[in-house]
Formats: C-alpha cells, structure tokens, sequence
C-alpha cells in the first residue's frame, strides 16, 4: 500500500449559501518530505488548483505558515489562511497528525472556518456599540417577553425604561400606553419569526405626563446557533412630531369633506364638533351669534351666544349627564386669535355649570374665534379632560385652521338661510291669506314653502259670483324662483279679470314663461328651445249657477273630485307639457258637478312614492280619506289627510292641499229675462229689476241698478244685434248685472267733453259699481257689473 495522505471531502452543493458554508472538508496526503502526493476534487472546489498542478508540488504553497516536520505525535489544530488559484483567500482550521497506515506521513485536514466562529469578535464589538452608543432605544427580551436589558437610549426615552424596568413585561414598564396591543404583536413574532416593523406604541411616558408620545418600534426574534428561540429584541425611535402632523393633516382633510355639506348653521356647527372629538379634543362647543341662525349678519357688539354644535367624549350620553360647557368669552372681549383658558366643571360631569360658578375640577380649554369676511360668526372651543392635559402652540394653529374653515362653511349657511327665508317669506306674501267669502265655494287650504323651487296657490272670484283656482310651481329654487312665480301670479290675476278661457289662460302664460325665460342677448328663440326652470300650472274656473268646473293643466296633477254618492275620482283630461316648453296648445275640459261636491286641488307631493297601477291614478290616502268627505266640515277633512301623510311628525316641505266645497245658486239668487231688441225694451227692464230687488230687500240699491240696466240694455239693442239675456244674481254683499248680446265687440270706456252729446253711459257706470267688465263666449258678449249692497258701518 502506498503511504501517504488522502484528501477526504464531503460533498455539498447549496450554491446560494456563503463561501464557508459551501467549502467541504478536505483531507490532504503528503510524504515525509511535505510533497503532495493525492490531491482530490474536494480539494480542488476548495482551492481551485486541480490534481496535476498541485501532486508533487510542496504543501508549504498550500499552507502558511510551514508545518514543523518535526511535530511527529502532534494532534492540534490552528487557524491559516488556504492560497487559493485565483488569489483568494479561505480561513480554515488545519488539523495535522500522524498517518494511521504510513509512517513519515501525515494527515492534513482542512476545515473552513464558520462565520460565527470566524466573527465572534466581530459581533461583539457590533453588539457592544449598539448597547452603548446606538442613539435609537434597543431592548431584548426573553420568551416570556420580560425584560432582560436595555441600551442607555432606551432608558433616556421619556423615563420609561429605569432600573427596576428589569424582570418587567411591557405593559409593566409602561402602563399608560398601549403595551398589552404591543405584546399581542411580540407573541406574534416569537411564533412566526416574522418581524414586525413600524408599530406605533404611544403614551404618556413618566416624564412628560401630559402630553402623549409615539415611538415606532420594530421587533425581532432572537436565535442561536442552533435555532433555538432565545427572545425577541425590540427597537424604537421617537416620530412624536411626524405622527401629529400627519394626524392634524388628515384632521384637516377630513374636517374639510365633512364640515359644509349641510347648509345648515346648526348641522355645520354639529359636524365640526363630531369631527374633533375624540381626535383632537376630548369635548367640543361650537357658538355662534344668535342673528347667524336667522340668516342675518352678526354684530359684533352683540355677544348673545347660541350653540349649535356639541360632542362630549366621556361616555354614553344615554346613560350618563353630559356636562353643560360654559359659553365662551371670545365675543365679549373681541378676540381674532384662538387663545388658552381654563375652565371648571364637576367632577362627576353631573349638574349644569357656568362660569360664574366654582365647580370641583379645572379643565384646559382651547377657545378659536370663527371669522368669516372680516366678521366673527361664532367660536368653537376645545376642552381636553384628562388630569394633566393641555393645549400647545401647534394645536392652536391645529384649531386656528379648523375654525377658519367652519367659519366659512357657517357664513355660507347663513347666507342659504337668509335667502331661503326671503324666498319663503315671498311665497307667503304672495299667497291669499284668506279667501273672500263668496256663493261659489267654501275652502280649506294647506301650504308649506318648498326648500327647492317655489310653489303657489290661489282662489280668485271672477265675474259672475264665479272663481277661479290656480296651482302652480317651478324648478327654479330661492329668490329668483319666488320672484317667478311672483310675476306669474300677478300675470294670473290679470288673466282672470280678462274673463278668459282656462285654455287660453294657460296659453298667454305659456308665452308670458318664454319671454321670462329667454336668453340674455338679443338673438332670437327657437320654438323648441326651453328654460331652464320648469313650470307647471292648473287653472280651473267654477260657475255656481250651472255648476260647471272648466279646467286645463299644463304639466300639473289634475284635480279630483268626490261628488255625493259617487266614488272619488281623479278628473279625466288631457295634461299638457309645462309652461315655457315646445307645446303651445293647451286642452280644457269642462265637467258637471254636483252641488255639495268637493275638488281636491294638490301638489304631486301628496302622491304615494310609488304610485299603485289605478286607471285614475288617484293618491291613496286621499282616496281613503275622501270616501267620507262628503258632509265633513273641509278643515277636519284636511287634517285627517294631513295626519294621513307619511311625513307626520315633521313639516313636510313644498306641499299644497287646496279642497274646495261646491255650491249651486238656485232661483232666489239668479234671475234672469230674455229681451227683445227693442229700445221700448228699456223701461219694461229697469221695472223687472226693481221688483226683483224688492223681493231681495235691496231698494237702497234700485236707482243706481236701474240706471245700470238702462244704459247696458240700450247699448245692446243700439250697437249689437240677435236677442238681448238679462241676468241680475245676488251673491253676499254683492249685487251683480249682466246683460249678454250676440256681438263680440267690446265696449270702451270713453272721457267725454263738456260739450259732447254722448258718450258718458260707461263712464256713469264705472263711477257707480265697484267693478265692471266683458267677457267673451262662443255666442257673443256680456258686459257685467258689481255692485256693493253691504251697509256702511
């Protein structure tokens, strides 16, 4: 057998682990004289040189420093460094002894050095500089998360880790933060080994109890050589600074989604008190002067308080009494700035407390005055309840910019509530507070203000003892809505002194809307154009003596009527498109009603929400309630359909309920003759008339009747032609004369001169009735007056 040494490796071939995890074990065999002679191929991974470049060759180029031949019987190790091919070097441990079965020879065995052996001083160094010197707070803890040490930072971190901090677990070194939160998080690393990086632990540490700090921290498991899990170390760095001006950034953004999507002071004021607590104050009030709520301009000698806004912290306020936070001084002593108080409320947040009382526990407050335009609307105040709390400078900036904001977002509101108020107060004045009473109808109404676009309503006695009921609403919300339908209304009243058709009305007021609605310059309107505002309009007029309704809609809900013994019924009818749009023709429908029976006039609101398939489509609840509404005195007719609507318990918005009770003139209130054109006629008719207002017990009124009658009948038979209707009807206090001809001329009044023969018959009458005028039909004229019978007081 040959003597010698033999390289003996073991193979590995993890390519991705370092270069002395991935070197093998060799064995070199060398003669008595130190010349290789077996080189193997674990030998060649370890050095790079292959078996024919390094058989024969010394192993003193191998291996530094020189094995002493003479260490015959040695079995030790030390550490060299292996010369490798590509001039690299290996530390390795050399093991040299004595060749088992050759004598002279030896054994060399090379063995890399493991980085955990080869770094041990290394670490040391590394774990001692960051024990010592690191600036960040270091701490290790065992399995059971106890604290084991700790670096100098982390004892210089606020006071919270100390001497007796040792043996402690987190939420025992420091109570008042989140510790039990950090040790969920620990136990979580331990059992994955998974570290966690950036948790946030915040507190009040023992050296600043009154403010909180935030430290992000960073945990990691602890291992040995093995793998044995040792504990955990932990690292922290104080972001105090970073994370409340992150926090107040997002407050910000926030407060400036939520605060100002109402354009109510109140809900405005609510929303900025829900928004800061509990992540910037611990309670919030929000005040402002008490014109603001009514939509007036705040004056600043006016330091009447209203608060609008609150949100208390401590607890449920079902359960517990919330504390009554005193009103602030800020509107007292005109401060601009926001400033720091302190104010004293009970202990047990029980009884309401005001600043002129002592109460058991002072509070800090924040107090920010809310300025708007250069005028202070209201101020909203901070109070942090917790013993040793307080307020910095960067929270006064914090509340400077939140009441800035509010402010504007109240202003606006104000603003809002002051034109709706006009609007609102427009829509009532231009409403008839109370009906005249009359022989047509008796009615019962109810109205509210629409919050969005702008409603009317209207009953107008025409001639006749006739009246007229408009219903009418637009799209066009505020001032400029109500100053639409303003100048509807008024056009309306025009209309029906017009003694027009209710088809024609629609019509006039279709052309009056687009005139109103056309664009600002001068170029000329398309007939398909609309505006912008959509209106839509009822127009109805009730004859007591033939008991006929004639009506037309114009994008409106038709009226419906319960007649005595018949069901209630939505009137049958074609509905045009609203005023203003590309249909100009309006329908109207007449209908005979019964006497006694009652019209119900209404907005679209009073519709169910999701109307039921009827042929009539009748809302439910009026159908319901006016099953019965014959013999029901109106007014309790309409509360039951008001407490009927599913907006009982609040005022609904934009809704009008106009009933009206229909009645018949019979014989004892009309009469009328049929003349011939005759001027013999005249004395037989001023006769006719005097003893009908006998009969009525109206002679006071028979002279100025009678020389009414004389100049009506003597223009009819002088200017007109066909037979001559004679009509005197007595309604109330009114004393009406109509004398009707077959020609569709109209009179005119005409001022005649001192020396002029005629033309003063019209002019008498216009000074001796209250109202005179001519309405149109399809067989001629008639020329009506009205006289007052009522007794002077």
């Amino acid at each position: 057998m040959q003597r010698g040494l033999m390289l003996v490796s073991t193979p590995h071939d993890d390519s991705k682990k370092s270069l002395t995890q991935r070197l093998p074990t060799a064995e070199l065999t060398v003669d008595q004289h130190g010349t290789i002679t077996r080189w193997s191929g674990a030998a060649r991974c370890l050095v790079g040189f292959t078996a024919s470049e390094m058989r024969g060759e010394p192993v003193t180029r191998l291996l530094s420093p020189q094995v002493d031949a003479s260490g015959e019987g040695m079995d030790t190790t030390a550490p060299v460094l292996v010369h490798g091919k590509d001039g690299r070097t290996e530390a390795c441990h050399v093991r040299i002894r004595p060749a088992d079965d050759a004598a002279g020879g030896w054994a060399v065995t090379l063995t890399p050095v493991a980085a955990g052996e080869h770094g041990d001083s290394v670490g040391s160094a590394v774990l001692e500089t960051l024990f010592t010197q690191a600036p960040s707070s270091l701490c290790v803890y065992d399995s059971d998360l106890r604290l084991r040490q700790f670096n100098p930072a982390a004892q210089g971190m606020q006071g919270v880790f100390g001497p007796r901090s040792l043996g402690l677990m987190p939420h025992e070194v420091w109570p008042d933060s989140n510790s039990k939160e950090f040790e969920v998080r620990m136990r979580q690393v331990l059992k994955s080994g998974i570290p966690v990086l950036g948790f946030d632990k915040r507190g009040r540490p023992p050296d600043d109890p009154e403010h909180e700090h935030v430290f992000a921290n960073s945990i990691f498991r602890l291992e040995d050589a093995q793998g044995r899990v040792l504990g955990l170390a932990t690292t922290a760095v104080e972001i105090t600074e970073q994370r409340i001006a992150e926090e107040r950034i997002a407050l910000l953004a926030d407060a400036s989604a939520v605060v100002g999507t109402s354009l109510s002071v109140v809900e405005t004021g609510q929303q900025l008190a829900d928004v800061t607590v509990p992540r910037f104050a611990d309670a919030t009030t929000v005040d402002v002067c008490a014109p603001v709520l009514v939509g007036e301009e705040p004056n600043s000698g006016n330091s009447d308080l209203r608060r609008v806004g609150l949100r208390y912290g401590g607890g449920d306020s079902r359960q517990r009494r919330r504390p009554r936070f005193p009103y602030p001084i800020a509107m007292k002593e005109h401060v601009d700035a926001p400033y720091r108080s302190e104010v004293r409320i009970p202990a047990d947040d029980g009884e309401p407390l005001y600043r002129s009382t002592s109460g058991s526990r002072p509070v800090p407050c924040l107090v920010a005055p809310m300025k708007a335009r250069g005028s202070v609307v209201g101020a909203v105040t901070f109070y942090r309840l917790r013993p040793g709390s307080s307020f910095s400078d960067f929270d006064s900036l914090t509340a400077r910019d939140l009441a800035s904001r509010a402010a504007l977002s109240i202003d606006n509101a104000r603003r809002y509530v002051r034109e709706h108020n006009v609007a609102q107060a427009l829509q009532h004045q231009m409403l008839r507070r109370r009906t005249t009473e009359q022989s047509a109808v008796t009615t019962s109404h109810y109205f509210t203000p629409a919050s969005a676009g702008a409603h009317w309503f209207d009953v107008i006695p025409v001639s006749g003892a006739r009246v007229a009921f408009v219903l009418g609403e637009t799209t066009e919300a505020g001032l400029s809505g109500a100053a639409f339908i303003g100048r509807l209304g008024a056009a309306v009243h025009t209309l029906a002194s017009l003694d027009l058709a209710a088809d024609e009305v629609l019509a006039r007021l279709d052309t009056l809307v687009m005139q109103m609605a056309g664009p600002e310059d001068d170029a000329p309107r398309h007939g398909n154009a609309s505006p912008a505002a959509e209106i839509r309009c009822l127009y109805g007029v009730y004859d007591p003596v033939s008991g006929r309704l004639s009506v037309a809609v114009a994008g409106h809900v038709p009226p419906a009527v319960a007649e005595p013994g018949e069901r209630f019924r939505t009137l049958p009818m074609l509905v045009g498109k609203p005023l203003g749009t590309d249909e100009r023709h309006f329908v109207g429908a007449d209908f005979d009603l019964s006497d006694g029976s009652v019209i119900a006039f209404h907005t679209p609101t009073f519709r169910p929400s999701t109307p039921t398939a009827r042929d009539d489509q009748t809302p439910e609840r009026l159908t319901g309630v006016m099953a019965s509404a014959i013999g029901t005195p109106l007014d309790e007719l309409r509360n039951t359909i008001l407490a009927s609507s599913p907006d009982v318990g609040h005022t609904p918005s934009g809704k009008i309920l106009l009933l009206a009770r229909t009645r018949r003139l019979d014989d004892d209130h009309v009469h009328t003759w049929d003349l011939p054109s005759d001027p013999a006629i005249v004395a037989t008719a001023r006769s006719l008339v005097q003893r009908q207002l006998a009969v009525w017990g109206l002679e006071e009124a028979g002279f100025v009747t009678e020389l009414v009658v004389s100049e009506l009948v003597t223009n009819a038979i002088r200017y007109a032609e066909g037979p001559i209707h004679l009509r005197v009807i007595r309604d109330h206090q009114v004393l009406i004369c109509e004398v009707s001809d077959a020609s569709t001329t109209a009179p005119h009044l005409r001022y005649a001169r001192t020396g002029d023969e005629g033309g003063r018959g019209l002019f008498l009458i216009a000074q001796l009735t209250q109202r005179w005028g001519t309405r149109f039909s399809d067989s001629g004229k008639t020329i009506w007056t009205e006289q007052d019978t009522q007794p002077p007081a």
